[in-house]
């Protein structure tokens, strides 16, 4: 009776016992895993890419008392590369870090974390500038300059093949000054995006940078032309715009900066309108002065017409007399005289008679029949290659 009555107590006390405290499961997913020994694969020349592994899902099974409360928090989720595969393959382990002995962990499908090796290599890459917000009014940002300005980087070849540059990025929001300062490097790709991994070590730590303000005031734009059009082809007008530019320049030559010159348009054997945008940027000036707007060209028209030859035909009543005190003037019985004109194909083909104004000095001649001159004014844009002579007789009033 006494045996029996001790294995009933044991009994009830276990069954009492699951009924307050039973078994449960808990499931934890997506928890990164932590890699441990590195140098068991960087020490060798290698770096490597997780192809599979970095997150893994994982149930625990225990006391309720002991696993209701548990957190992702106590647990250690383990790659150790020193038990790397001939695979590439490294075991994934997760333990407790109290209650080890009174949990049951089951890992998920995924229970090992698969690598690709990759060779270390090491690049020098040139270090940038980036300044971000808006200086003061009236100011813009003239010159930068980071110390050291090129810096070497070591780590994956996947990674580092698309390295373009080291990033000095600083913050120049409202300032009315120089800046000197110090900045963490940033990796940065070709495409702007950057590159941050455990594997890639930077050489430098900091960069020291400066920061220059300009003043900036608007300048005159002198654009010229080189050359001649083809042969029977003349250039009758040359614009661009704009004719300013807002520009920042150094101090040492601020105040005497009053205009650009900027690169020669070449017009030669040109048979067309010449209408293009000529790329415009701080390289396009002296040094000491950048462009200070959002301006990426200069538009050019140039204007090519042909040459066209024209007899213009007016009469005696188109002359003015000049210098004919004291005589009567008659003119021949023709009294149909020319100009021979040549120039642009617009201009000639417009041109009247009144624009050349023709005279006759009659200064200095005698009574009698005289052949005379006709003089014109000069046109713009047109020559005259030839004017009929003129006949006229001269009596006393």
């Amino acid at each position: 009776m006494k045996v029996l009555s001790v294995i009933v107590a044991i009994v009830i006390w276990i069954i009492v016992a699951n009924i307050n405290d039973p078994v449960i499961s808990k499931h934890f997913t997506d928890i990164p895993v932590r890699v441990v020994n590195e140098k068991a694969l960087t020490d060798n020349g290698y770096a490597y890419e997780v192809l599979e592994g970095n997150l893994v899902s994982f149930t625990i099974k225990g006391k309720k008392s002991i696993v209701y409360n548990m957190t992702t928090l106590d647990f250690d989720v383990v790659a150790d590369f020193s038990k790397l595969s001939l695979t590439d393959a490294v075991p994934i382990d997760v333990s407790s870090k109290k209650y080890g002995d009174q949990l049951e962990i089951n890992l998920g499908n995924v229970n090992t974390m698969k690598i690709k090796k990759d060779e270390m290599i090491s690049v020098s890459l040139p270090v940038n500038v980036y300044a971000s917000g808006n200086v003061a009014e009236g100011f813009y940002i003239g010159k930068t300059t980071a110390t050291p300005n090129l810096i070497k980087v070591n780590g994956p070849e996947n990674l580092l093949k698309n390295a373009k540059e080291i990033r000095a990025e600083v913050e120049t929001d409202g300032i009315d000054k120089d800046v000197t300062t110090v900045v963490k490097p940033k990796l940065y790709d070709g495409k702007g995006q950057p590159i941050e991994n455990t594997q890639i070590d930077i050489d430098e730590s900091s960069i020291n940078v400066f920061i220059g303000l300009w003043k900036m005031k608007s300048v005159k734009v002198n654009l010229s032309f080189d050359g001649e059009p083809e042969e029977g082809y003349l250039l009758s007008s040359f614009d661009y715009e704009p004719k300013t530019v807002l520009v920042a320049a150094a101090d040492d030559i601020y105040d005497e900066l009053e205009s650009l010159d900027l690169v020669s348009i070449d017009l030669s054997g040109e048979t067309e309108n010449y209408e293009k945008d000529i790329p415009i940027s701080s390289g396009s000036f002296p040094d000491g002065v950048i462009l200070a707007e959002s301006l990426n060209s200069i538009k050019v028209n140039a204007k090519i017409e042909k040459i066209i030859d024209r007899k213009m035909v007016f009469s005696n009543k188109d002359i003015n007399i000049k210098n004919a005190s004291g005589y009567h003037v008659e003119f021949d019985s023709s009294n149909r005289y020319f100009i021979d004109i040549n120039g642009a194909n617009s201009l000639v083909k417009e041109a009247t008679v009144k624009d050349f104004e023709p005279w006759i000095d009659l200064s200095n001649l005698e009574e009698g029949e005289h052949t005379v001159k006709v003089h014109v004014k000069k046109t713009k844009g047109i020559s005259v290659e030839d004017i009929s002579t003129i006949v006229v007789r001269l009596t006393r009033e």
